[in-house]
């Protein structure tokens, strides 16, 4: 049998609670405003704005406004509404740096094997570097192109081992009326391990409607994406509802449902939910997903993969994130059975 350093899910739960200790019940309720401004949404905030007209809140509203093109200023044709670059530390902690196979044998149809030494996951410390680009354009009245480009460089010295990222996207978004919007996305993102290289591009469009309900604000949004790998191409069809709640916090819910793709295995399913208030004045997010992929076989045998993530996130100051996630995987091949934790220590840049 193959030898795995196991993660209980009571443990990663017990992790959660511990960066949760010493840290009292919420301080007060929240408001819808209050709970639309924690969901990371600036076009949830800008619909609690308008809706609960808090004091004050005049101009943050024409802020959010104008980052959605929904202001005009006499200026004709492309107008600037932001741009910025930051660059910022990565300190993390992974089970799995390169993305091998967890542990020292393998079974396969009835053979144990040895995994080579190369191909076995290595867990240990990563450090590196991440830096962004963005800009914003307001191209007519109520329509922006955004456009964004990231890339990270990491190194995990115990291993010697580099792992390299970079992704760029474009955007165009036009606001309706009654606070609703339609996104054209397309971009692409690569990735360069010890292990693989791996290349993904996607386009897609998406529908976004704001609405009251049950006492709370949503943000329904409907899409069609298209992705392109380096050996399939897979469409998938992605469900979410954003809610600020009262006295609850931001509530998040997202379902995807991925076309079939013979000889690969891809995702077919993916689910999530995620919560956002504060806790004595700190930002703390908690998170649960799940992913269902199959389609290919190994030696005759269906492979089919059911990946679970917990986590939860806590704001220890105004820039600085502390991120703990337990995954497991279970498979119908027991070489891709895969315990994993991430320990991610995470700066936000300055705007």
């Amino acid at each position: 049998m193959r030898r795995v350093r196991t993660i209980g899910w009571r443990g990663i739960a017990l992790a959660g609670l511990l960066l949760l200790a010493g840290q009292p019940a919420a301080t007060e309720p929240l408001d819808r405003v209050q709970a639309a401004l924690l969901s990371g949404s600036t076009r949830l905030a800008g619909f609690a704005l308008m809706r609960d007209r808090p004091a004050g809140g005049g101009p943050l509203l024409a802020r959010l406004m104008q980052a959605e093109g929904m202001l005009h200023d006499g200026r004709n044709g492309p107008v600037l509404l932001w741009r910025g670059v930051s660059v910022r530390p990565v300190l993390r902690w992974d089970d799995n740096i390169n993305g091998g196979i967890a542990g020292d044998t393998i079974s396969v149809g009835g053979l144990d094997l040895t995994v080579d030494a190369a191909s076995r996951a290595r867990g240990g410390l990563v450090v590196g570097a991440a830096a962004s680009v963005g800009a914003r354009y307001r191209l007519a009245p109520g329509r922006v192109m955004r456009l964004s480009a990231q890339a990270m460089a990491v190194h995990a010295p115990r291993h010697d081992l580099w792992r390299g990222e970079a992704a760029a996207e474009a955007c165009i978004a036009q606001a309706l009326p009654g606070w609703r919007f339609l996104d054209a996305c397309a971009g692409h993102s690569l990735a360069r391990s010890d292990l693989s290289d791996a290349n993904l591009s996607w386009a897609g469009l998406r529908g976004t409607g704001h609405f009251e309900a049950a006492g709370g604000l949503h943000a329904l949004s409907l899409g069609l994406r298209q992705t392109w790998r380096d050996d399939y191409a897979q469409g998938f069809l992605d469900l979410s509802l954003d809610s600020a709640l009262p006295r609850i916090g931001a509530l998040g819910l997202h379902l995807s449902v991925g076309e079939a793709v013979a000889g690969h295995n891809a995702i077919r399913y993916r689910a999530g939910a995620s919560l956002t208030r504060r806790v004595a004045g700190r930002r703390v997010s908690l998170g649960l997903d799940w992913q269902r992929e199959e389609g290919s076989a190994i030696f005759g045998t269906p492979r089919r993969d059911a990946l679970h993530t917990l986590g939860v996130e806590v704001e220890l100051s105004p820039r600085l994130m502390l991120r703990l996630a337990g995954q497991r995987r279970s498979s119908t091949i027991a070489m891709y059975d895969e315990n994993r934790l991430i320990l991610d220590i995470g700066w936000r840049p300055r705007r």
